[in-house]
């Protein structure tokens, strides 16, 4: 699935579950749905959170110095007189094609977002002393080395969220709960419903669970839109229930036998 129908997902899994537990909603409680629901698409170079950390420029400048710096090395060398220009010229030659082969856009992406990640949770430690952060910073870093939809998308990794969040309770007070239930919105209401399916079970099962029996991107397509409109109408069911009866146990049940007499 696109970034934007999993930010979608999630926003609107929050809500729903906010108004079901009588939980207020807040502008940091639908930032940290929107995040965490995109957050598991870190393993994939492409996907929209990868693109909005890196930086194109900042990558063809990276892949400059990658070519350039073996040439620097070599002309030195040769100024120094250690080798002779014709040999060295064809040791360029031959390191330029090496790296042109093996040094791709998508590692250099991967290594620019791991390296602010790990900067981050550096910085985090440092000034604010919040060892917990910076953990949960540091299991996303590690994310964009993973093959795409193995460990990000498995159920060992929402457990290590869970442990990780359990203790962040200096933004909102629910934080664990909420994090928790837009990553998971990521696998069991979105890419669960693709052709491609998630490896759930991952490291122990390679077998990626898939709900769409159809393979093609316009099943992918029509099974976003019955999720969102399903989760669109519970959300303005209950927004109703909410004005209605005003209590969690009425929005549930919606029955007029709550009513006060």
């Amino acid at each position: 699935m696109k970034g934007k129908a999993h930010a979608s997902i999630g926003l609107l899994t929050y809500y729903n579950y906010s108004i079901l537990n009588n939980i207020e909603l807040s502008l940091i409680g639908g930032i940290i749905s929107l995040l965490f629901s995109i957050l598991p698409d870190l393993d994939h170079f492409n996907s929209i959170i990868s693109r909005k950390l890196s930086n194109k420029k900042i990558e063809s400048y990276i892949s400059a110095i990658l070519f350039l710096a073996p040439l620097v090395l070599f002309v030195y060398l040769g100024y120094l007189k250690k080798f002779d220009y014709s040999i060295l010229f064809f040791l360029c030659l031959f390191v330029f094609i090496v790296i042109r082969k093996k040094i791709k856009i998508s590692n250099i992406r991967k290594t620019i977002i791991s390296s602010i990640l790990f900067l981050s949770a550096f910085l985090i430690y440092n000034i604010y002393k919040d060892i917990y952060a910076s953990r949960l910073i540091i299991f996303f870093a590690v994310f964009p080395w993973f093959t795409h939809r193995t460990f990000s998308h498995s159920l060992l990794s929402v457990f290590f969220l869970y442990l990780l969040t359990r203790n962040l309770t200096f933004i909102d007070y629910n934080i664990s709960t909420i994090s928790v239930l837009a990553y998971v919105s990521h696998l069991l209401l979105g890419d669960i419903f693709t052709f491609q399916g998630v490896a759930l079970f991952w490291p122990i099962s390679k077998y990626k669970f898939k709900l769409n029996p159809l393979k093609n991107h316009t099943s992918v397509k029509i099974m976003e839109i019955l999720i969102i409109t399903t989760l669109l109408l519970v959300a303005i069911y209950l927004t109703y229930i909410l004005f209605k009866y005003k209590t969690p146990q009425q929005i549930l049940l919606g029955s007029s036998i709550f009513k006060p007499k």
